[in-house]
Order: structure tokens, then C-alpha cells, then sequence
């Protein structure tokens, strides 16, 4: 466990590598072209799947595969500003996803009515694999603002405020059972911890508040906490009560 971050890292780099290959089945902005044709697509099953699966093991997706947050944390401990803690601007997420689904199903009815499309179809391989100029022009496009948001604009600012994405794995987040605890024996409020977390959670206050669970609908599970703590007092676990584990915390230390 305490080598988790390195692992976490390497995997992420493999898959910002291979994104060229994979572009239409990872880039969730082809989410609206297969809504556009009324098309499920390969992207479309991928996401969902993490979306799906968000409750039980948090933003994984965010957290170890999307190759736009990988481009963050590349240049994130090197933004201009550092800036402590602050929850995701709401009005702006909501706008964000409102946008992003109205406008696809908008035009997806539109082509339903003009007869360009009879109705919805399963259809995984329907975006294809090449990689053309476009594309390529695309991935650029996409990597370059990644970067540019990281350093203007603090580590994964675009995860938490402008990507519909990661809107929608945050709200199964909420009742993940996979999550950062720590052991308050062990743990010395150096918050070190703290300062190197990816989203810059306020960890300390989880410690103090929360007997340890951090139970933030932000954290994509990275790994990094657990391999700087010099105490072993982070771990990731599966907790399936919070409530029974925060009663038999408090009862402890009675």
C-alpha cells in the first residue's frame, strides 16, 4: 500500500500514452456525439461503467484512468497558485452538465424528427479508432487547457468545477465504501499529508472531525496520502458502515 501513489502514477501515464490509440473510447467528450446519433458507444459503456460503479469504489475513473486529470497532476504541484481547500462552485457544475446533455439530446431529436436517425443503437465500435489531423488537433487542444487550468488555476480545478464527468462520478462518490482512513494513534497531525493531496482535501479535519474517515466526494483515490504519511497512518479501506465505524471509533477512545 504504501507504494500505491507510484503504481497510480505509472498506470495513468501508460493510459495518457495509449490515449491516441483509444481516442474516441476514452475522450468522454464524444459522450455528446454518440448522444448526438442516438449511438451507444464504446465511451459511452466505458464512463457509465465508472459512473456505475462510483458508490462502491469512489472516482476511480478520475482518479486512475481519464488522461485529462493525468495532464493536471503532471504540472499541478507547479501551479502559480496554491491555494488551500475549496468545494466545487455548484452553480457552475450544474450549468456544465445542463449544457452538455441538453444540447446532444437536443439535437438528437432533432435528427430523429429529420429522419438522419430512426432511433437509439447499440453500436460500441461506431466512433472507430483512427486518428486522424482532426484528432490529433483535438488531443492537442484537450492536453494543452489541461495543463494551462492546472497552473493557472490550482491542481484538478477542471475535475471539480468544469467536467461534467466528474459532476456525475462525485454525486455515486458521495456513498463510496472505498476511502482513505486514518489511524488517529498514528497519526501526528503533521499534515503533510495534506499539502501533496491532488485535490487538496482538508485531511486534518477529516482526522479531527470525522475519526479519521475521509469521506470526501472529491478524492480519486490516488494513493498519494497513504505513500507520504512516514507513519502508516493512512490506509485505503472498505467501509461499509461509516456510521458503525464512527460509533465504535468514539466508543474506543471513551
Amino acid at each position: 500500500m504504501r507504494s500505491l501513489y507510484s503504481f497510480n502514477f505509472i498506470t495513468k501515464l501508460i493510459f495518457l500514452l495509449l490515449t491516441p490509440v483509444f481516442f474516441h473510447a476514452v475522450n468522454f467528450g464524444f459522450i455528446w456525439h454518440s448522444f448526438y446519433w442516438g449511438t451507444i458507444t464504446f465511451v459511452v459503456m466505458i464512463w457509465a461503467f465508472f459512473i456505475l460503479i462510483s458508490p462502491l469504489v469512489g472516482r476511480v475513473g478520475c482518479g486512475w484512468f481519464c488522461f485529462m486529470g493525468t495532464a493536471q497532476d503532471l504540472v499541478g504541484d507547479h501551479s502559480i497558485f496554491h491555494n488551500k481547500w475549496k468545494k466545487p462552485i455548484k452553480w457552475i457544475r450544474l450549468l456544465v452538465v445542463f449544457l452538455f446533455f441538453s444540447s446532444a439530446l437536443t439535437f438528437f431529436f432533432i435528427n430523429i424528427r429529420s429522419g438522419k436517425i430512426s432511433s437509439v443503437q447499440f453500436n460500441p465500435g461506431w466512433l472507430g479508432l483512427e486518428f486522424n489531423t482532426h484528432y490529433k488537433h483535438v488531443w492537442i487542444y484537450d492536453l494543452t487547457g489541461a495543463f494551462v487550468f492546472a497552473l493557472l488555476l490550482d491542481r484538478r480545478w477542471m475535475c471539480k468545477n468544469i467536467c461534467f464527468m466528474g459532476t456525475l462520478c462525485a454525486v455515486g462518490a458521495n456513498y463510496s465504501r472505498l476511502v482513505p482512513v486514518v489511524d488517529k494513534d498514528k497519526c501526528n497531525l503533521c499534515g503533510k499529508c495534506e499539502e501533496i493531496c491532488l485535490v487538496r482535501l482538508p485531511i486534518t479535519d477529516y482526522i479531527k472531525n470525522n475519526h479519521g474517515l475521509v469521506t470526501n466526494s472529491e478524492c480519486i483515490l490516488c494513493g498519494k496520502c497513504v505513500e507520504i504519511c512516514k507513519h502508516g497512518a493512512i490506509h485505503l479501506k472498505f467501509v461499509w458502515n461509516r456510521k458503525k465505524y464512527r460509533n465504535k471509533r468514539l466508543i474506543n477512545n471513551c
